[in-house]
């Protein structure tokens, strides 16, 4: 339990803004990952399969972990 300097309380919540880049980051790598390991598609170029796939595991990524840090929050 943390106390502040006049005796109250302090709530510590989790920084949205760490959560999100984190998992952001996280969903860019594993839409890499996926896309180097992936089946090819001859209709599409190897870098514009390695950018979609990175913004949208960016994209999900950084919504999983604002979910991740709305949980946190409502348990603090």
């Amino acid at each position: 339990m943390s106390w502040g300097a006049k005796g109250g309380r302090v709530r510590r919540g989790p920084r949205f803004g760490a959560f999100l880049l984190t998992g952001g980051v996280l969903g860019l790598l594993f839409g890499m990952v996926v896309s180097v390991v992936g089946p090819v598609d001859a209709r599409y170029g190897a870098v514009a399969v390695l950018g979609f796939l990175g913004l949208i595991g960016a994209c999900l990524g950084a919504l999983a972990g604002g979910v991740v840090a709305v949980l946190l929050d409502r348990r603090s």
